[in-house]
C-alpha cells in the first residue's frame, strides 16, 4: 500500500550527512518547512573526514553550533613537512584573520552528530531508513516516492527537492546530470585511527611526500592519530581494510622513522575519484555537496566545500519560499558554487598528480628549494588562506555588485570580521554578531575624513533602506567620532569606530556603503552618493 501524505513541505532534503544536516538546519532556522530523509539507519560512527577550516567553523557560527564543535575538537596549529627524506620545515596554520584562527580536527561522525543535535534542537528530526527511490517535478513542486524499511511505500509533495545524497547521489541520476571526471587508477589509500608511539613530537601534524607515496599523520582528539597513506594498487578487487600491521609497515617505510601504532578504533582501504556534476540545478531540484562533486581527499575539501553548499543555498531558498525576493535568485546557487567545484577539482587533481606521482626534476626541486619557500611569509600565507577557504568568493555572482568606494573587500568577497562599540550601551560587539541572524546587514561607513555632507548622506540613506526594506535589512550607521552630530536624524544603530579598526579591515577612508548577505557575503560596495544603484541592486533582489 503507498501512503499520500496530503501535506505539502517547502523542501525535502535527501541526506542526512553533514551536507543534508546543515541544510535542513538552515532552512528551518529561516523559518520554512522541510523534511529530511536517509536511507541508513542513522548517523555515522566512524570518523572520515576529519577538518573544520576556518571558513567552515564561520558557518557553523552563523548557524549557532560552533559551540560543541569547538568543544569537541583539536586544533590544527602546525603540520611538519618531510619531502623526499628531508625534513623541509613546517606549514604554520594559525593566525588566519578571524574569530577562529586555525582548522579544528573533529571526527565526520561527532559533526554529524553534532548536527544532528543541533536540527534536533530546532524542532526537526530525520527520518532514517526512508530511501528515495523516484520522483517526478513539474512547475509548482515535486512529488517524491519513499520507501521506509518495513517496504511501505509513500508519496510525499514538496515544493522542492535538494540532494545531498552523495557521490551516488539518487537524486541526481534521476535528474540526468552528468558526473564527469574519472577514477584514479593504479592508486589506493589505506588508513588507520589508532593510537601511536614512536619519537616524533606531540602537537603537530606530519606530511611526508615520498617518491613511494604520501602520508599524513593527524592529531586527533582523544590522543588518536589518523595514519594516511596513498600506496600503488597491485589488486584493485581488493575491498578488505588493511591490518594495523599493513599500516604500520607502510607509515615505517614512507616515514623512514620507528613507530608502533596499537588500539586502532577504524581501518579503511578506498579508492577515489574526480567528479562534478555539469549542474547543480534542474528545474526544482537541486544538489549538493558529493552529489555534485568529488575529489580526491587532499587538503580535506570535500565536506567543508559541501556545507558551504548547503549554507549558500539555504537563505536563497527561503528567501524565494516566503516571497522575499524574486525566483531568479535561486539561479545564482549554480553560478556561485559551480566555480568552487571546478576550482577545487582542479586543485586536488593538480596536487595529486605533483605530490602522488612526483618528477624527479620536481623532487630535487622541494629538496633544494622546499626549505627558503616554506619560510617565506607570503607563501605560508597564501597557502594558509586558500586551504582554510576565506579566499573562496563570488565576484563574478549576478549577486555582486560594486561601485568602489574602498581599498578593501569587494562585492562577492568573504565579509571580514572586526570589533566596534555600540553607542547604545557602549558594549564591543563584533561584525560577526551584528550579521548573526536571518537578515542582510547595511553598514554605512562614515570614514576617517568627517563632514556634515557625508553624515546626510548616509542617514537619508538609512531611512530610505529602513522605510523600504527594514524588515529584511539590518542598518548601522559606523562613525569614527563621538559623540556624532547633536542635529543627526538617526534613530537607528550607531557602532563606534574610534581607533578605525572597522574602517582599516574594510579599507575605508571616506563615506562608503558595504551590503552584507546572510551568508556574510559583500553583495554590494559604493560610495555614499551610489544609493541610486544600491536601490536598483536591490529592487533587483526583493519583490517588496
Amino acid at each position: 500500500m503507498v501512503e499520500l501524505k496530503s501535506d505539502e513541505l517547502d523542501v525535502l532534503v535527501v541526506g542526512a550527512g553533514p551536507v543534508g544536516l546543515t541544510l535542513a538546519s538552515e532552512l528551518t532556522r529561516y523559518g520554512v518547512s522541510c523534511r529530511i530523509v536517509d536511507k541508513d539507519p542513522g548517523t555515522k560512527n566512524i570518523s572520515k573526514a576529519l577538518i573544520l577550516h576556518v571558513r567552515t567553523q564561520e558557518v557553523l557560527e552563523a548557524m549557532g553550533a560552533i559551540a560543541p564543535a569547538k568543544a569537541e575538537s583539536k586544533p590544527l596549529h602546525r603540520v611538519e613537512l618531510h619531502a623526499y627524506s628531508k625534513h623541509i620545515g613546517h606549514w604554520t596554520l594559525d593566525g588566519i584573520d578571524s574569530p577562529h584562527p586555525s582548522p579544528v580536527i573533529i571526527g565526520q561522525n561527532r559533526t554529524e552528530h553534532i548536527l544532528e543535535q543541533h536540527l534536533n534542537s530546532l524542532g526537526v528530526k530525520v527520518d532514517w531508513q526512508v530511501e528515495t527511490i523516484g520522483f517526478q517535478q513539474d512547475e509548482d513542486g515535486v512529488t517524491v516516492n519513499l520507501r521506509h524499511a518495513d517496504v511501505r511505500e509513500e508519496v510525499n509533495r514538496a515544493k522542492w527537492l535538494v540532494g545531498c545524497d552523495g557521490a551516488h547521489s539518487i537524486v541526481r541520476k534521476h535528474l540526468g546530470l552528468s558526473f564527469e571526471g574519472g577514477r584514479y587508477e593504479n592508486e589506493q589509500f589505506i588508513q588507520a585511527d589508532a593510537k601511536i608511539r614512536w619519537t616524533l613530537p606531540k602537537g603537530a601534524s606530519y606530511l611526508f611526500l615520498t617518491s613511494a607515496g604520501y602520508m599524513m599523520v593527524i592529531e586527533m582528539p582523544e590522543d588518536i592519530v589518523r595514519v594516511f597513506i596513498s600506496l600503488p594498487d597491485p589488486d584493485p578487487t581488493n575491498e578488505t581494510p588493511p591490518t594495523l600491521q599493513e599500516v604500520q609497515d607502510a607509515l615505517n617505510k614512507l616515514g623512514g622513522i620507528d613507530a608502533e601504532l596499537y588500539d586502532p578504533v577504524w581501518l579503511a582501504r578506498y579508492r577515489t575519484s574526480h567528479r562534478r556534476a555539469d549542474r547543480f540545478r534542474e528545474g526544482r531540484s537541486f544538489v549538493a555537496g558529493d552529489a555534485g562533486h568529488v575529489h580526491v581527499p587532499i587538503g580535506g575539501q570535500g565536506m567543508n566545500t559541501g556545507i558551504q553548499d548547503a549554507f549558500n543555498l539555504a537563505w536563497k531558498l527561503a528567501y524565494v519560499l516566503k516571497g522575499v525576493a524574486h525566483p531568479q535568485l535561486l539561479d545564482s546557487y549554480n553560478s556561485e558554487r559551480q566555480p568552487v567545484a571546478v576550482a577545487l577539482l582542479d586543485g586536488t587533481d593538480r596536487a595529486y598528480r605533483n605530490i602522488l606521482h612526483p618528477s624527479e626534476l620536481l623532487q630535487n626541486a622541494a629538496r633544494l628549494f622546499g626549505p627558503f619557500i616554506i619560510r617565506m611569509e607570503s607563501v605560508q600565507t597564501r597557502f594558509r588562506n586558500t586551504l582554510e577557504e576565506i579566499e573562496i568568493g563570488y565576484k563574478d555572482s549576478p549577486l555582486a555588485s560594486d561601485f568602489g568606494g574602498s581599498s578593501g573587500p569587494a562585492a562577492g568577497e568573504r565579509a571580514p570580521d572586526a570589533v566596534a562599540v555600540r553607542l547604545s550601551d557602549k558594549e564591543t560587539i563584533r561584525l560577526f554578531e551584528v550579521f548573526q541572524g536571518t537578515h542582510w546587514t547595511l553598514l554605512l561607513l562614515s570614514g576617517k575624513q568627517i563632514n556634515s555632507k557625508s553624515y546626510n548622506q548616509l542617514v537619508e540613506i538609512a531611512q530610505i533602506i529602513n522605510s523600504k526594506y527594514g524588515k529584511h535589512i539590518t542598518t548601522h550607521l559606523v562613525v569614527t567620532d563621538t559623540p556624532p552630530p547633536a542635529n543627526l536624524n538617526w534613530d537607528g544603530s550607531i557602532l563606534v569606530d574610534r581607533h578605525h579598526y572597522l574602517h582599516n579591515k574594510y579599507g575605508v577612508t571616506s563615506a562608503c556603503i558595504y551590503l552584507v548577505r546572510p551568508d556574510w557575503y559583500i553583495g554590494f560596495r559604493g560610495h555614499s552618493s551610489d544609493s541610486d544603484n544600491l536601490l536598483a541592486y536591490l529592487g533587483s533582489i526583493f519583490t517588496e
